[in-house]
């Protein structure tokens, strides 16, 4: 059985999410004025634009690792990379880097980035919903800290279906 976390698709639907999320609060930043000065020239909303560019550039790139180590196994295979399954570790740090850098988005607009009207509210229900779809990210923790113990459940019995003469 393949969860979500077995393709990549997952992992870039949820940094598409965040991308148009950091969009939307730069373009906001950039023409909302507030005490005469534009509010992305305020150190708080560019120290926030900052931490959600940083958040999402490290989540791109660990989902780029995780895609490259599925087309290339015979590098996981040599030790070159750690012996962790980084779909799983894709998943869970893409959903609460994107989760956190929605929020910290839907800040910068204020009392206006939860209005239904705004679509930085969409964002945030979407990043949402991506934190605890598939198989939760409770779940990939587990299987993160049994690669990090050194032992993998062993996957449930197949059972055999007597052949017809």
């Amino acid at each position: 059985m393949e969860t979500t976390e077995g393709r990549g698709w997952f992992q870039a639907l949820n940094l598409g999410i965040g991308r148009a999320a950091y969009e939307a609060a730069l373009d906001y930043a950039k023409l909302r004025v507030q005490g005469g000065r534009r509010i992305v020239e305020h150190q708080a909303i560019g120290a926030k634009l900052a931490e959600i560019a940083i958040r999402l550039e490290v989540a791109r790139s660990i989902v780029w690792q995780a895609a490259w180590s599925c087309d290339h196994p015979e590098a996981v295979a040599d030790r070159s990379l750690a012996d962790l399954p980084l779909q799983s570790v894709a998943k869970v740090f893409t959903s609460e880097a994107i989760y956190h850098a929605v929020k910290d988005a839907a800040e910068c607009f204020g009392a206006m980035g939860v209005m239904r009207d705004m679509p930085l509210q969409k964002y945030v229900h979407d990043a949402l919903v991506c934190l605890h779809s598939g198989s939760g990210n409770s779940d990939a923790k587990l299987r993160i800290a049994e690669a990090l113990a050194g032992y993998w459940r062993e996957p449930a019995p197949r059972v055999r279906v007597a052949e017809s003469i």
